[in-house]
C-alpha cells in the first residue's frame, strides 16, 4: 500500500467515526457534505502526513458548529 493509500484509508476511518459520533444528531447527508467539503478544503494545502489529523479536527469543529447553531434556532412555544 502506498503512503497516499494509507492516508485515504485513515480519512475513510475518520469519516466512519464521525458518522457514528454525529449520526444521531445530524442527518447523514449533512455529515457527508461536511466531510467532502473539509477534505476538498485541506487537500493540497497541507502536508499529506498531517491531513488525517487536520481533517478530523476541521470536520469535528464544523459539525459541532452546525449543532450549536441548530440549538440556538430552536423555538420553544409555551402554553
Amino acid at each position: 500500500m502506498t503512503a497516499q493509500g494509507a492516508i485515504t484509508d485513515e480519512i475513510g476511518e475518520i469519516g466512519v467515526w464521525l458518522m457514528g459520533e454525529f449520526g444521531g444528531r445530524l442527518p447523514g447527508a449533512v455529515i457527508s457534505r461536511v466531510l467532502n467539503a473539509s477534505r476538498r478544503d485541506l487537500e493540497g494545502r497541507i502536508d499529506a502526513e498531517e491531513l488525517p489529523e487536520m481533517f478530523h479536527t476541521l470536520c469535528r469543529f464544523r459539525l459541532q458548529r452546525i449543532l450549536a447553531a441548530d440549538e440556538q434556532t430552536k423555538i420553544t412555544i409555551r402554553r
